[in-house]
């Protein structure tokens, strides 16, 4: 990630932006190394983002559009719940993933805009998007995107990562042009607004210990393994790579206990910030 730009902060909406702005296409994610990881190797788990979702479950058994819906791990959880789903996302080979693993349709890829033009007739009572606002360079146009695919008195549940966050930003996914915009409750509670939504509950959370220890105990062997035979097709390297993932993982999971009781007891917020807001029912 470049770490070249700089980053300036919006006096009156609080927002911290990259200057330049950079954009990517759906190309780019299908080619770092990260996505491919989280495309054929994170399968089966919920977020803390999606956990928080279903608690609050608004809308319930309504039309729900995952904006940015990865490999599918949510909508499939959504869908087991009683919500009637709808996928989209930019990185055409997450899509694959999502409709190889669960079966899936109504699962698009490409432009959101064009998406939203052709769907803002027959908006969804629940729109959600998740970690996904954060790559945007027009952060105002997407969220009114998200507002156009939104019915009146419909719900948005949205998740960026944390700008007030421990560990700070020093990881290379926090850089452009993966990560773009920096956000605090304030800022995002404030697009909200400007955009008619009212916010009906925000939270902080994630595993922070599990964030630190992935970022700062790497080996490489599934880095290594996934750069020379990422491919669908070489399914023996990507049989071990998953293996050494899951390995790592659940020996994270137990390390990180005690630092997450750590950050707990500091008051140390977490690495995730997630608002559940509702539109005002006379926004068309």
């Amino acid at each position: 990630m470049d770490r070249s730009h700089r980053f300036l902060q919006c006096s009156a909406c609080d927002l911290i932006f990259t200057d330049p702005m950079p954009a990517v296409n759906g190309r780019w994610y299908q080619e770092q190394v990260m996505y491919k990881v989280r495309d054929q190797l994170m399968n089966g788990g919920l977020q803390w983002n999606h956990q928080q979702f279903l608690q609050d479950r608004p809308g319930h058994g309504g039309r729900l559009l995952d904006v940015g819906c990865g490999t599918g791990e949510f909508l499939a959880a959504a869908h087991s719940t009683g919500y009637q789903i709808t996928g989209f996302d930019f990185d055409p080979g997450a899509i694959q993933t999502a409709q190889k693993r669960f079966q899936m349709e109504n699962l698009f890829t490409g432009d959101l805009f064009e998406f939203r033009d052709k769907y803002r007739k027959e908006p969804f009572q629940v729109v959600t998007a998740f970690e996904v606002l954060e790559h945007s360079p027009q952060p105002g146009d997407f969220l009114a995107a998200l507002r156009d695919l939104t019915s009146p008195g419909g719900f948005l549940a949205i998740s960026v990562p944390n700008r007030d966050r421990w560990p700070a930003f020093r990881y290379d996914w926090d850089y452009p042009p993966n990560h773009l915009t920096r956000w605090s409750r304030s800022a995002l509670a404030g697009l909200l607004g400007k955009n008619g939504f009212r916010v009906l509950r925000t939270a902080t959370g994630w595993r922070q210990g599990e964030g630190f220890l992935h970022q700062h105990l790497q080996f490489g062997v599934v880095t290594r393994l996934m750069r020379r035979n990422g491919s669908s097709e070489n399914a023996g390297s990507v049989a071990v790579a998953s293996n050494a993932y899951r390995l790592k993982s659940a020996a994270i999971k137990c390390l990180a206990l005690p630092v997450n009781l750590g950050l707990q007891l500091a008051g140390e917020t977490g690495m995730t910030l997630y608002l559940l807001a509702q539109k005002e029912p006379h926004r068309g």
